[in-house]
Protein backbone atom coordinates (compact mmCIF):
# COMPACT_ATOMS: atom_id res chain seq x y z
CA UNK A 1 0.00 0.00 0.00
CA UNK A 2 1.25 3.51 -0.85
CA UNK A 3 1.49 5.97 2.02
CA UNK A 4 3.50 8.85 3.44
CA UNK A 5 5.52 7.34 6.27
CA UNK A 6 7.53 9.48 8.67
CA UNK A 7 10.63 7.65 9.91
CA UNK A 8 12.29 10.67 11.53
CA UNK A 9 11.04 14.14 12.42
CA UNK A 10 11.94 16.89 9.98
CA UNK A 11 10.82 19.31 7.30
CA UNK A 12 7.40 18.22 5.93
CA UNK A 13 8.41 19.57 2.52
CA UNK A 14 10.81 16.63 2.23
CA UNK A 15 8.35 13.78 2.75
CA UNK A 16 8.13 10.94 0.24
CA UNK A 17 5.86 8.04 -0.65
CA UNK A 18 6.62 4.63 0.84
CA UNK A 19 5.24 1.15 0.26
CA UNK A 20 3.94 -0.16 3.57
CA UNK A 21 1.79 -3.06 4.66
CA UNK A 22 -1.94 -2.54 4.16
CA UNK A 23 -4.01 -2.33 7.35
CA UNK A 24 -5.56 -5.49 8.73
CA UNK A 25 -9.28 -6.15 8.61
CA UNK A 26 -11.21 -3.83 10.93
CA UNK A 27 -11.79 -5.07 14.46
CA UNK A 28 -14.81 -4.55 16.63
CA UNK A 29 -16.12 -1.00 16.36
CA UNK A 30 -13.75 -0.15 13.50
CA UNK A 31 -14.04 0.58 9.78
CA UNK A 32 -11.55 0.37 6.93
CA UNK A 33 -11.67 3.25 4.45
CA UNK A 34 -10.43 3.69 0.94
CA UNK A 35 -9.11 7.23 1.35
CA UNK A 36 -10.39 9.77 -1.19
CA UNK A 37 -8.75 12.90 0.18
CA UNK A 38 -6.75 14.18 3.15
CA UNK A 39 -6.69 17.78 4.34
CA UNK A 40 -3.31 19.47 4.67
CA UNK A 41 -3.06 21.41 7.93
CA UNK A 42 -0.55 23.05 10.26
CA UNK A 43 -1.29 20.42 12.89
CA UNK A 44 -0.15 17.65 10.54
CA UNK A 45 2.98 19.58 9.59
CA UNK A 46 3.88 20.22 13.21
CA UNK A 47 3.56 16.48 13.94
CA UNK A 48 5.91 15.73 11.04
CA UNK A 49 8.44 18.28 12.31
CA UNK A 50 8.16 16.98 15.88
CA UNK A 51 7.12 20.45 17.04
CA UNK A 52 3.71 19.59 18.48
CA UNK A 53 3.19 19.01 22.22
CA UNK A 54 2.70 15.32 21.53
CA UNK A 55 5.03 13.20 19.40
CA UNK A 56 3.75 10.06 17.67
CA UNK A 57 5.90 6.98 17.88
CA UNK A 58 8.06 6.55 14.79
CA UNK A 59 7.39 5.52 12.11
CA UNK A 60 3.92 6.98 11.55
CA UNK A 61 1.65 8.08 8.72
CA UNK A 62 0.51 11.73 8.98
CA UNK A 63 -2.92 13.07 8.02
CA UNK A 64 -5.75 13.78 10.45
CA UNK A 65 -8.74 15.17 8.52
CA UNK A 66 -9.90 12.92 5.72
CA UNK A 67 -12.79 11.53 3.74
CA UNK A 68 -13.26 8.30 1.88
CA UNK A 69 -15.43 5.32 1.07
CA UNK A 70 -16.11 2.57 3.62
CA UNK A 71 -14.41 -0.59 2.36
CA UNK A 72 -15.43 -2.88 5.23
CA UNK A 73 -16.76 -2.68 8.78
CA UNK A 74 -15.96 -4.59 11.94
CA UNK A 75 -18.27 -6.30 14.37
CA UNK A 76 -20.71 -4.03 16.15
CA UNK A 77 -20.73 -1.30 13.51
CA UNK A 78 -24.35 -0.72 12.50
CA UNK A 79 -24.50 2.91 11.34
CA UNK A 80 -22.02 2.53 8.47
CA UNK A 81 -21.86 0.10 5.58
CA UNK A 82 -19.45 -0.73 2.74
CA UNK A 83 -19.66 1.70 -0.15
CA UNK A 84 -20.78 4.59 2.04
CA UNK A 85 -18.88 7.92 1.79
CA UNK A 86 -17.76 9.42 5.10
CA UNK A 87 -15.80 12.31 6.54
CA UNK A 88 -13.45 11.23 9.32
CA UNK A 89 -10.83 12.26 11.84
CA UNK A 90 -7.80 10.42 13.18
CA UNK A 91 -4.81 11.77 15.08
CA UNK A 92 -2.56 10.50 12.28
CA UNK A 93 -2.73 7.83 9.59
CA UNK A 94 -4.74 9.49 6.83
CA UNK A 95 -2.12 9.97 4.08
CA UNK A 96 -2.40 6.44 2.78
CA UNK A 97 -4.50 4.53 0.31
CA UNK A 98 -6.35 2.83 3.18
CA UNK A 99 -6.80 3.42 6.88
CA UNK A 100 -8.53 1.62 9.75
CA UNK A 101 -10.07 3.82 12.43
CA UNK A 102 -12.91 3.81 14.97
CA UNK A 103 -16.37 3.98 13.41
CA UNK A 104 -17.20 6.68 15.95
CA UNK A 105 -14.59 8.89 14.22
CA UNK A 106 -16.58 8.80 10.98
CA UNK A 107 -19.62 10.80 9.89
CA UNK A 108 -21.70 9.58 6.95
CA UNK A 109 -21.95 11.97 4.00
CA UNK A 110 -25.23 12.39 2.12
CA UNK A 111 -25.49 11.71 -1.59
CA UNK A 112 -24.28 14.61 -3.68
CA UNK A 113 -21.15 15.53 -1.72
CA UNK A 114 -17.78 14.70 -3.26
CA UNK A 115 -15.65 13.02 -0.56
CA UNK A 116 -12.61 15.01 -1.76
CA UNK A 117 -14.54 18.20 -0.98
CA UNK A 118 -15.29 16.87 2.51
CA UNK A 119 -11.66 16.03 3.32
CA UNK A 120 -11.33 19.16 5.48
CA UNK A 121 -14.76 18.90 7.12
CA UNK A 122 -13.47 17.47 10.40
CA UNK A 123 -10.77 20.08 11.10
CA UNK A 124 -10.85 23.51 9.46
CA UNK A 125 -14.54 23.57 8.52
CA UNK A 126 -15.72 22.08 11.81
CA UNK A 127 -13.46 24.38 13.82
CA UNK A 128 -14.86 27.43 12.04
CA UNK A 129 -18.51 26.46 12.33
CA UNK A 130 -18.27 25.30 15.95
CA UNK A 131 -16.17 28.29 16.94
CA UNK A 132 -18.42 30.87 15.32
CA UNK A 133 -21.81 29.33 16.12
CA UNK A 134 -21.44 27.46 19.40
CA UNK A 135 -18.60 29.43 21.01
CA UNK A 136 -18.87 32.86 19.42
CA UNK A 137 -22.69 32.89 19.17
CA UNK A 138 -22.47 34.81 15.89
CA UNK A 139 -25.82 36.27 14.89
CA UNK A 140 -27.24 37.65 11.67
CA UNK A 141 -25.97 41.11 10.70
CA UNK A 142 -23.07 41.05 13.18
CA UNK A 143 -19.57 41.88 11.93
CA UNK A 144 -16.82 39.24 12.12
CA UNK A 145 -13.14 40.12 11.70
CA UNK A 146 -11.12 37.17 10.39
CA UNK A 147 -7.34 37.22 10.77
CA UNK A 148 -5.14 35.16 8.45
CA UNK A 149 -8.24 35.07 6.28
CA UNK A 150 -6.82 33.62 3.07
CA UNK A 151 -5.66 30.28 4.50
CA UNK A 152 -7.75 27.17 5.05
CA UNK A 153 -8.84 28.16 8.56
CA UNK A 154 -9.57 31.74 7.55
CA UNK A 155 -11.39 30.88 4.32
CA UNK A 156 -13.70 28.44 6.08
CA UNK A 157 -14.37 31.06 8.75
CA UNK A 158 -15.37 33.59 6.09
CA UNK A 159 -17.79 31.18 4.46
CA UNK A 160 -19.27 29.92 7.74
CA UNK A 161 -19.76 33.46 9.08
CA UNK A 162 -21.50 34.43 5.84
CA UNK A 163 -23.71 31.34 6.02
CA UNK A 164 -24.70 32.45 9.55
CA UNK A 165 -25.74 35.81 8.13
CA UNK A 166 -22.81 37.86 9.39
CA UNK A 167 -20.79 40.53 7.62
CA UNK A 168 -17.10 39.63 7.24
CA UNK A 169 -13.99 41.81 7.25
CA UNK A 170 -10.91 39.83 6.22
CA UNK A 171 -7.23 40.51 6.91
CA UNK A 172 -4.68 39.30 4.36
CA UNK A 173 -1.21 40.41 3.28
CA UNK A 174 -1.27 40.42 -0.53
CA UNK A 175 -3.57 41.58 -3.30
CA UNK A 176 -4.09 38.00 -4.50
CA UNK A 177 -4.95 36.81 -1.01
CA UNK A 178 -7.36 39.70 -0.46
CA UNK A 179 -9.05 38.92 -3.77
CA UNK A 180 -9.41 35.31 -2.63
CA UNK A 181 -11.14 36.51 0.56
CA UNK A 182 -13.55 38.71 -1.39
CA UNK A 183 -14.32 35.85 -3.78
CA UNK A 184 -15.27 33.70 -0.78
CA UNK A 185 -17.68 36.20 0.73
CA UNK A 186 -15.77 38.85 2.65
CA UNK A 187 -17.32 42.29 2.30
CA UNK A 188 -14.01 44.04 2.92
CA UNK A 189 -10.43 42.76 2.72
CA UNK A 190 -7.76 44.77 4.55
CA UNK A 191 -3.98 44.73 4.16
CA UNK A 192 -2.83 44.26 7.76
CA UNK A 193 0.76 45.11 6.81
CA UNK A 194 -0.26 48.74 6.31
CA UNK A 195 0.08 51.16 9.22
CA UNK A 196 -3.55 52.28 8.91
CA UNK A 197 -5.21 48.86 8.72
CA UNK A 198 -7.04 49.32 12.01
CA UNK A 199 -8.27 52.74 10.90
CA UNK A 200 -9.78 51.15 7.80
CA UNK A 201 -11.77 48.75 9.98
CA UNK A 202 -12.89 51.51 12.31
CA UNK A 203 -14.11 53.50 9.32
CA UNK A 204 -15.91 50.47 7.89
CA UNK A 205 -17.73 49.92 11.20
CA UNK A 206 -18.44 53.66 11.71
CA UNK A 207 -16.04 53.56 14.69
CA UNK A 208 -18.24 51.04 16.51
CA UNK A 209 -15.85 48.11 16.10
CA UNK A 210 -16.47 44.46 15.26
CA UNK A 211 -18.64 41.99 17.15
CA UNK A 212 -16.37 38.96 16.82
CA UNK A 213 -12.65 38.40 16.11
CA UNK A 214 -11.66 35.01 14.70
CA UNK A 215 -7.92 34.65 15.37
CA UNK A 216 -5.93 31.67 14.08
CA UNK A 217 -2.80 33.86 13.82
CA UNK A 218 -1.78 35.00 17.31
CA UNK A 219 1.39 37.03 17.85
CA UNK A 220 1.21 40.80 17.76
CA UNK A 221 -2.02 40.73 15.76
CA UNK A 222 -4.03 39.45 18.71
CA UNK A 223 -3.90 42.55 20.89
CA UNK A 224 -4.35 44.89 17.92
CA UNK A 225 -7.45 42.96 16.81
CA UNK A 226 -8.92 42.76 20.31
CA UNK A 227 -8.73 46.56 20.50
CA UNK A 228 -11.12 46.63 17.53
CA UNK A 229 -13.89 44.82 19.41
CA UNK A 230 -17.12 46.64 20.10
CA UNK A 231 -18.40 46.62 23.69
CA UNK A 232 -19.71 43.13 24.44
CA UNK A 233 -17.68 41.60 21.61
CA UNK A 234 -16.19 38.11 21.57
CA UNK A 235 -12.57 37.26 20.80
CA UNK A 236 -12.07 33.69 19.54
CA UNK A 237 -8.60 32.18 20.07
CA UNK A 238 -8.16 29.57 17.33
CA UNK A 239 -4.41 29.18 16.78
CA UNK A 240 -0.92 30.65 16.97
CA UNK A 241 0.63 30.58 13.50
CA UNK A 242 2.89 33.55 14.32
CA UNK A 243 3.28 32.81 18.03
CA UNK A 244 1.27 33.09 21.22
CA UNK A 245 -0.26 36.53 21.64
CA UNK A 246 -0.21 38.46 24.91
CA UNK A 247 -3.34 40.34 25.95
CA UNK A 248 -3.32 43.03 28.66
CA UNK A 249 -6.15 41.92 30.91
CA UNK A 250 -7.38 45.45 31.42
CA UNK A 251 -8.69 45.41 27.83
CA UNK A 252 -11.49 42.83 28.35
CA UNK A 253 -12.58 44.80 31.43
CA UNK A 254 -12.58 48.18 29.68
CA UNK A 255 -14.26 46.84 26.56
CA UNK A 256 -16.70 44.60 28.43
CA UNK A 257 -15.73 41.85 26.01
CA UNK A 258 -14.93 38.16 26.41
CA UNK A 259 -12.11 35.88 25.22
CA UNK A 260 -12.92 32.29 24.28
CA UNK A 261 -10.70 29.37 23.32
CA UNK A 262 -11.85 27.35 20.32
CA UNK A 263 -10.40 23.87 20.84
CA UNK A 264 -12.46 21.71 18.50
CA UNK A 265 -10.26 18.62 18.91
CA UNK A 266 -10.33 18.80 22.70
CA UNK A 267 -14.08 19.35 22.66
CA UNK A 268 -14.65 16.30 20.46
CA UNK A 269 -12.54 14.10 22.75
CA UNK A 270 -14.46 15.34 25.78
CA UNK A 271 -17.91 15.13 24.16
CA UNK A 272 -18.19 13.27 20.81
CA UNK A 273 -21.88 14.20 20.56
CA UNK A 274 -20.87 17.68 19.30
CA UNK A 275 -19.71 16.19 15.99
CA UNK A 276 -23.02 15.14 14.42
CA UNK A 277 -24.79 18.53 14.37
CA UNK A 278 -21.67 20.28 13.04
CA UNK A 279 -21.06 17.82 10.17
CA UNK A 280 -24.80 17.76 9.43
CA UNK A 281 -24.87 21.54 9.08
CA UNK A 282 -21.79 21.55 6.84
CA UNK A 283 -23.41 18.92 4.60
CA UNK A 284 -26.69 20.86 4.44
CA UNK A 285 -24.88 24.11 3.64
CA UNK A 286 -22.85 22.36 0.92
CA UNK A 287 -25.91 20.85 -0.75
CA UNK A 288 -27.78 24.15 -0.44
CA UNK A 289 -24.93 26.21 -1.89
CA UNK A 290 -24.31 28.27 1.26
CA UNK A 291 -20.67 27.14 1.35
CA UNK A 292 -18.25 25.71 -1.19
CA UNK A 293 -15.88 23.21 0.46
CA UNK A 294 -14.04 22.33 -2.76
CA UNK A 295 -10.28 22.58 -2.15
CA UNK A 296 -8.37 25.40 -3.81
CA UNK A 297 -5.78 22.87 -4.93
CA UNK A 298 -5.35 19.10 -4.84
CA UNK A 299 -2.06 17.22 -4.81
CA UNK A 300 -1.07 13.66 -5.65
CA UNK A 301 0.33 11.62 -2.79
CA UNK A 302 3.76 11.96 -4.41
CA UNK A 303 3.45 15.75 -4.17
CA UNK A 304 2.34 15.97 -0.53
CA UNK A 305 5.65 17.64 0.35
CA UNK A 306 4.84 20.45 -2.09
CA UNK A 307 1.51 20.98 -0.34
CA UNK A 308 3.21 21.40 3.04
CA UNK A 309 5.84 23.68 1.50
CA UNK A 310 3.09 25.93 0.14
CA UNK A 311 1.27 25.89 3.49
CA UNK A 312 4.25 26.70 5.70
CA UNK A 313 5.63 29.13 3.14
CA UNK A 314 2.33 31.03 3.32
CA UNK A 315 2.02 30.72 -0.44
CA UNK A 316 -1.32 28.89 -0.49
CA UNK A 317 -4.88 30.17 -0.31
CA UNK A 318 -7.93 28.23 0.81
CA UNK A 319 -7.84 24.54 1.61
CA UNK A 320 -5.39 21.97 0.26
CA UNK A 321 -6.12 18.28 -0.21
CA UNK A 322 -3.87 15.31 -0.93
CA UNK A 323 -5.52 12.54 -2.98
CA UNK A 324 -3.99 9.13 -2.25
Amino acid sequence: MRAIQIREFGDPAGINVSDIEAPAAPGRGQVRLNVSGVGVGFFDGLLIRGDYQIRPDLPFVPGSSLAGIVESVGEGVDHLKPGQPVAAFILHGGMAEQVVLPATSCAALPEGIDPVHAANFFVSWATSLYGLREIGSVEKDETVLVLGASGSTGTTAIECARALGARVIACASSEAKRRHCLDHGAELAVDYTRQDWREQIKEATVKRGVDVVYDPVGGEMSEAALRLLAPGGRFLVVGFVTGIGRIPLNLPLLKRCSIHGVNWGGTVMADPTVVAPVIRTLAEWTLGGAIDPAPTKTYRLEDAGQAFAALFGRESTGSLVVKP
